[in-house]
């Protein structure tokens, strides 16, 4: 008895285990190198590009107040945290997700210029949750 319950057991956990893994997750795009590929050829509609050679600071500070000029913007940071360079804008709630998309793309573009051979992530940012997100790889 001890032994078919203990085998009904381990069967159990093996099945429980083995479904786990099979969960994908839906926010992430099936093929990472096409969004790259996409955001590659971002045309700037918002942001006025800053020179290359800026140097990070200044180029950051203008960075930052062209995007708090624009409509529905709340607030912006850029930083670095374990080896990524992040750029996050805070929207107002509601926001339209192709305006967002937009902005974060030009943001991205601008920051592969000022951080160069460095991974990059631009996240966009409405009632306390990420809206949409843009990573880079070198």
């Amino acid at each position: 008895m001890l032994r078919k319950l203990s085998m009904g057991l381990i069967i159990a956990v093996l099945i429980f285990g083995i479904g786990g893994c099979g969960n994908t997750n839906k926010n992430q795009p099936q093929n990472p190198a096409a969004e790259q590929q996409q955001n590659e050829n971002v045309k700037s509609e918002y942001l006025t590009p800053i020179p290359e050679g800026t140097p990070i600071g200044e180029s950051n500070l203008k960075l930052s107040e062209q995007i708090m000029a624009q409509k529905d913007v709340l607030g912006t940071q850029i930083y670095e945290q374990q080896g990524i360079t992040y750029g996050d804008i805070t929207f107002n709630a509601g926001v339209d997700k192709a305006y967002a998309n937009q902005l974060l793309g030009e943001l991205l573009a601008q920051m592969k210029i000022n951080y160069s051979g460095m991974p990059l992530t631009v996240q966009g940012i409405s009632d306390g949750q990420v809206i949409d997100s843009i990573n880079f790889k070198p």
